[in-house]
C-alpha cells in the first residue's frame, strides 16, 4: 500500500495498532495452549529426566491394575485436568485444580518433584518465541484482518473521491460554457 498522505499514513498506524492487539491475543492463546499440550504430553514418560519410580511404587501400581512405569499417570485424571484461561490480552492461567498436583509438581518429603508445568513452560519457551515472533511480523509486515479491511475501505472510499471529482468538473466545466 502506498501512502499519499498524513490521512492514510495515521489510519494504517491505527490499523497497525489494532492488528497488534489481535496478534497479541492470539498468541498468548497459542502460547497456553502450546504449553498445556506438552504438560499433557509429559504425564506417563520421563520426559523431562525425572527419578524413576521407586520400586515399591511400581509394585503398588501393577497390584492396583496400573502399568508399573507411568509417573504422574494412572486414571489419566491429572493429565485430563489440565487446562488453560485467557483472562485478558496480557492475563492467562495454565494449570490444574487435581489436589495431588502440587505433591507432584514441587515434591513431597516422600516424593520427589516432577514439574510437569513448570518443565512443560521450559520445553515451550523457544518455540512460543518463535510462534510470537512470526505473528509480530506478521502483523507489523503483511496486515492483519484490520489491515486489509482497511484497504478495501480506502479503495472505495478513492473511487468515490474520483466520482465526486468527476462530478464536480462536469458541474464547474457546464457552469463555465453556459456563460
Amino acid at each position: 500500500m502506498t501512502l499519499s498522505s498524513f490521512a492514510q499514513l495515521a489510519a494504517r498506524l491505527a490499523t497497525a495498532d489494532a492488528d497488534m492487539r489481535l496478534a497479541q491475543e492470539a498468541i498468548l492463546e497459542k502460547a497456553c495452549q502450546m504449553i498445556e499440550d506438552e504438560a499433557k504430553g509429559a504425564i506417563g514418560n520421563y520426559k523431562y529426566g525425572w527419578p524413576q519410580l521407586a520400586e515399591s511404587t511400581q509394585q503398588e501400581r501393577v497390584a492396583q491394575g496400573y502399568s508399573a512405569n507411568e509417573p504422574l499417570l494412572r486414571t489419566g485424571q491429572l493429565r485430563d485436568s489440565i487446562g488453560h484461561v485467557v483472562v485478558s490480552s496480557k492475563e492467562a492461567f495454565i494449570g490444574t485444580n487435581d489436589p495431588i498436583a502440587p505433591y507432584q509438581e514441587f515434591g513431597t518429603s516422600k516424593i520427589p518433584p516432577r514439574p510437569f508445568l513448570g518443565g512443560a513452560l521450559a520445553a515451550s519457551e523457544g518455540k512460543i518465541e518463535r510462534m510470537a515472533a512470526r505473528m509480530v511480523e506478521g502483523a507489523m509486515f503483511h496486515g492483519g484482518p484490520n489491515y486489509h479491511e482497511l484497504r478495501e475501505i480506502l479503495h472505495v472510499a478513492k473511487e468515490v473521491w474520483r466520482e465526486l471529482k468527476d462530478t464536480f468538473d462536469r458541474a464547474v466545466d457546464d457552469g463555465d460554457e453556459s456563460r
